[in-house]
């Protein structure tokens, strides 16, 4: 497919979702969704989970270090999404949909660089996808579920508050889920605390009383 045409569908979507979705109601939502993909607010909220989880181990005392197997992990795939999208908003001089003709901006933002891609979304699928990853297959699994629904608000608000084109928001997403993936097998899986080993039966010989 030619990308004039790649483009130009990606516009008619743009206007399809900041157009069609505009509604009072949905606006202060979608200011509280982008808001979450601020640097600092997810820092933030990684730094309290933190703080939880190792009151938790303190409390039940477990040998857990959550700032070795949860911090660390968190902080390297929102740093290296955050550090991906900057590159590639300097490699690819994309002005944002801002510049639409029609185009509905929210009042509040402030535009410094370029629109590919949206690092809102990269560094929101970064955490959530690394908490996806680490809770699976636990009881805890909601959290991640829920974590990838609200990366993607996040990025549906990039789009509805006249910031990011579609593909902008997919490519962050795409840059934020390989980054999460990589922090958690390369750091997770490997800083993980294996569980203490069963003690082994005593000896026959050793437990048999001596006559």
């Amino acid at each position: 497919m030619p990308m004039d045409t790649l483009l130009h569908y990606d516009c008619e979507l743009f206007y399809a979702i900041n157009h069609g979705l505009h509604h009072p109601w949905l606006t202060p939502l979608m200011w509280l969704f982008t808001g979450l993909g601020l640097g600092w607010v997810q820092l933030l909220i990684v730094l309290g989970a933190t703080l939880v989880a190792q009151a938790r181990a303190c409390q039940q005392g477990v040998r857990f270090t959550p700032w070795r197997t949860t911090f660390v992990p968190a902080l390297v795939a929102f740093a290296s999404s955050g550090l991906t999208v900057q590159l590639l908003k300097r490699a690819v001089p994309r002005l944002r949909p801002s510049n639409l003709p029609g185009a509905l901006v929210a009042p509040d933002e402030q535009l410094f660089h370029n629109s590919f891609p949206s690092g809102h979304t990269a560094t929101a699928f970064a955490l959530a996808f690394w908490l996806f990853m680490q809770v699976r297959g636990t009881r805890y699994r909601f959290w991640g579920y829920g974590a990838l629904l609200v990366a993607g608000l996040v990025g549906l608000s990039r789009i509805y508050r006249g910031l990011h084109y579609p593909s902008d928001v997919l490519v962050g997403a795409l840059i934020g889920v390989l980054w999460g993936a990589i922090a958690y097998f390369t750091l997770s899986v490997r800083c993980a605390v294996p569980p203490p080993a069963p003690e082994s039966p005593p000896d026959s010989a050793s437990a048999s009383p001596r006559g």
